[in-house]
C-alpha cells in the first residue's frame, strides 16, 4: 500500500518537529505563512545550589527596565519585551524604514517553593541572573488534644 502525503501536510510535519529546536535558539519559526510566534522562549538554565536556585535567562535586546518578573511560591514567570525602529532617509525621501517587536516568555515550576526575601536579580549583557532562596521548611506541630 502506497501512503500519500500531501505537500502542506509534509510542511506542516516539518514545521511541527523542528520549531522547538529553533526558538530555543531564538530564531522564530513561522507557525503557519507569514506568522510568528507570540513569544520566544528564553534559553534558560536553572541550577539548585543547596539553599538557593540560579537561573540565567539569555533576553538579547531587552533593557532592565522592560523586563517583569512574577514569583508565586514555585512557580516563577519572566516576561520581557524588546521594539526598534531604524530608518534611512535621503534628505525629504525615505529610503528604507524597519520595525521590529520580539516578546520573550518564560514560566517554569521549581521543585522546591522560593522566598521572595533575599531573592536577587541582576541584568547585564543581554543575560538575566536569578538568585532565588528556597522557603525555609515548617517543621510539623503537636497538637495538644484538650
Amino acid at each position: 500500500m502506497n501512503a500519500i502525503i500531501r505537500r502542506d501536510s509534509l510542511g506542516s510535519l516539518f514545521d511541527d518537529i523542528f520549531s522547538d529546536y529553533f526558538t530555543r535558539s531564538g530564531v522564530p519559526v513561522a507557525a503557519r505563512a507569514g506568522e510568528r510566534p507570540a513569544a520566544v522562549l528564553a534559553r534558560m538554565d536553572v541550577s539548585d545550589r543547596g539553599d538557593n536556585f540560579a537561573v540565567t535567562m539569555d533576553l538579547p535586546g531587552v533593557k532592565k527596565e522592560d523586563i517583569q518578573i512574577t514569583v508565586e511560591g514555585s512557580r516563577v514567570a519572566v516576561r520581557a519585551e524588546t521594539k526598534s525602529q531604524s530608518e534611512a532617509r535621503d534628505g525629504e525621501r525615505v529610503l528604507h524604514s524597519e520595525r521590529s517587536a520580539t516578546s520573550y516568555a518564560r514560566s517554569f515550576e521549581l521543585p522546591a517553593e522560593v522566598t521572595e526575601d533575599k531573592a536577587d536579580a541582576s541584568f547585564e549583557n543581554g543575560v538575566l541572573r536569578l538568585v532565588l532562596p528556597k522557603r525555609a521548611a515548617v517543621a510539623g506541630r503537636r497538637l495538644n488534644v484538650r
